[in-house]
Order: structure tokens, then C-alpha cells, then sequence
């Protein structure tokens, strides 16, 4: 099968291809995309906090578009689906579309129009399964959204349309670290984190997966998209310098 996966990954051309390639049911997505990273870059970084004064409880109280448990197509390829069916994986958190105060945090970074956000809060007794990231939903809510974005030239090595600027994945804290709360990015941690907290990973690289095994909610705003002004965030990568915001 890996085989057959490589053939089809050798003949993409479009992002339209890419989408196909990951619906393909003869195509285990999941073990694919691990063949794809260079371990060597597995990387997470604090680009920056954010000081914001928002109701996140009643966000997370509301109901969710997707269930911790739930097994959904929206966020789950074909074989994804028979791996979580396998080892009894759900969706791994709550997803909640963020309201427009929440949606301020995406502005106030940088993240340009068209970008992916979502409130993921897993509850306690969630796990997220082990995975590489693909930035797939962010693909499909853009071919959508777009007409001619599934016509576009697709970069194999980016993992992204070319010529378009760098897609960058984040997660903002909306809430501090609580004991029992795990974000494995591996080979490492990421915990203790603050409200406000900004993380930005090589989502091409880092395989990762969560869990709460704590009795406190874990809200997470993550977000994907290109920034009109990307200095801070590899500013941060190289230096450690946290940039800081205030909503």
C-alpha cells in the first residue's frame, strides 16, 4: 500500500489532487504523512501572550460542532476514520466555531483573511490521537471559500499551494496549564503554559497527539493561515524574543 501511496503522491499536480489523495480509501493517510517529516525539524516554539479579558467559560459550555467523542468527516479522512474505529480514538476535543470576540485574538495576531480557527476544548478523559498535521480542513475550507484555489499548482515539499506565502499552525492559551493536561510535541512537552500563551509548531515535522487526564477544561484557539507580517513569529523561533499583545 505504501507503494501504491507514493504513486499517487507522485502524480499530484493540483491542490484539487491533494484532497483526492487524502479521501483515497486505498491510501493509509495517517502512516503516509510520517513518511513525509524530517524528524531532524520537529520543533515547537512561544512566539508570544496576548492580554485578553474574555468569557471563554460560556464558549465552552455552548454546545459543540464537534464532540470529544464523535468520529467525524469533517475533521477525519477515510482511513482515519477505520484507524480511530480501530483503537477507539474519538475527535480528541470539543470544537467549537470561536464567536467574534474570541475571533479578535485571530486579527490581533496578524492572521490574514481566509485563515482556519477553531476553540478545541477537551475535557478531561480526552485523547487526541498520535499524528502528523496536513492542514487538510484548512485545504478544503479554502477550496470552498475560493473557486480557483483547488486549480492551484500544489508544492509537495511546502505541503501547501505554491507561490503562496507560508501557512503557519498555532495554538493560543486561553486558559493557564493545569496538572494532568498533555501536549506531546515530539520529542517533547509542551506545559506550564499561561493564558495567552502563543505556541507555533512546524506542523510538517512534529508528530503529536494530547491528552487530559486532569479535572479542569483545556480551551485551545487554534489557528491556521498565512500572516500579513511574519517577523515576530520567526523572530521568536531564533531568538526567543516573545512579542506581546493586548485585545
Amino acid at each position: 500500500m505504501i507503494d501504491y501511496a507514493q504513486q499517487k503522491w507522485s502524480e499530484i499536480k493540483k491542490v484539487k489532487d491533494f484532497l483526492a489523495f487524502c479521501e483515497d480509501p486505498k491510501i493509509n493517510l495517517m502512516d503516509f504523512m510520517e513518511t513525509l517529516i524530517d524528524i531532524e525539524k520537529s520543533s515547537f516554539w512561544i512566539a508570544g501572550n496576548i492580554a485578553f479579558d474574555l468569557d471563554i467559560d460560556s464558549a465552552i459550555e455552548s454546545k459543540p460542532q464537534i464532540h470529544h467523542n464523535e468520529i467525524s468527516t469533517t475533521t477525519r479522512t477515510i482511513s482515519e476514520i477505520e484507524h480511530h474505529k480501530k483503537y477507539n480514538f474519538g475527535n480528541g476535543y470539543n470544537r467549537h466555531n470561536p464567536n467574534e470576540e474570541i475571533k479578535k485574538i485571530v486579527s490581533a495576531l496578524g492572521f490574514e483573511e481566509g485563515s482556519s480557527s477553531y476553540l478545541n476544548n477537551q475535557p478531561p478523559g480526552a485523547v487526541m490521537s498520535r499524528h502528523v498535521d496536513s492542514v487538510s480542513c484548512y485545504t478544503y475550507e479554502k477550496k470552498d471559500s475560493q473557486k480557483t484555489f483547488h486549480e492551484k499548482e500544489y508544492d509537495k515539499i511546502r505541503r501547501q499551494p505554491k507561490g503562496q506565502k507560508e501557512i503557519y499552525r498555532c495554538m493560543v492559551a486561553l486558559d493557564d496549564w493545569h496538572p494532568g493536561q498533555l501536549f506531546c510535541l515530539e520529542p517533547n512537552f509542551w506545559t506550564n503554559w499561561k493564558k495567552g500563551d502563543i505556541m507555533f509548531f512546524d506542523w510538517r515535522n512534529t508528530p503529536h497527539c494530547t491528552a487530559n487526564c486532569g479535572v479542569h477544561n483545556r480551551p485551545l484557539l487554534k489557528i491556521t493561515g498565512t500572516l500579513s507580517d511574519d517577523t515576530w513569529v520567526t523572530r521568536a523561533k531564533d531568538t526567543g524574543e516573545i512579542k506581546q499583545f493586548q485585545l
